[in-house]
């Protein structure tokens, strides 16, 4: 479904990443391992369109693509959970998931409808988290939950989690 081929990336006279290829196959999980500073985030950031390598290609579902953005990446259906939470905290859940893709009729915020969204994503993914809730009030796995929800909302077709166990407690 999504490969990186031949891939590296420099910064600076720094080699982050070195002909790397990685194969997401569909329909399946895949984990990136290794050690602190191995290039894991950098990888995860250029398939994702938060960065542009210095060599290699991109493929979708065989084609080549090109990610000049995460808006690009998002347009293909491709989504990042980056370690740090990108919640605000003072929002309902269902605020958070349509947070810049708010659900409108004629103008106006159709609340109804973002709760009824949010509720069907938080269900999939089997936390029937309240909609209503303020996401300060949740505890951090439910947060993450709401994060995942958030990027699925956008009709993510491949799912990247960048260290999404760092933050949590051992609880």
């Amino acid at each position: 479904m999504l490969e990186a081929r031949e891939v590296s990336m420099q910064y600076s006279g720094t080699l982050a990443l070195d002909r790397v290829t990685f194969r997401v196959p569909p329909g399946k999980v895949a984990a990136l391992i290794g050690e602190n500073g191995a290039g894991k985030s950098t990888l995860v950031k250029i398939l994702a369109g938060v960065a542009r390598p210095t060599g290699g290609t991109l493929t979708l579902d065989g084609v080549p693509i090109a990610l000049a953005s995460v808006r690009d990446a998002d347009a293909l259906g491709i989504g990042i959970i980056h370690q740090e939470l990108n919640l605000c905290p003072n929002l309902s859940v269902a605020e958070n998931i349509y947070l810049a893709r708010e659900i409108a009729i004629r103008g106006m915020l159709d609340r109804d409808a973002q709760e009824a969204g949010a509720r069907e994503l938080l269900a999939r993914l089997e936390h029937p988290i309240n909609p209503r809730a303020l996401v300060g009030d949740l505890p951090l796995g439910q947060q993450q939950i709401v994060e995942i929800a958030k990027t699925l909302a956008r009709n993510t077709r491949i799912l990247m989690m960048d260290e999404p166990t760092s933050a949590l407690s051992a609880a």
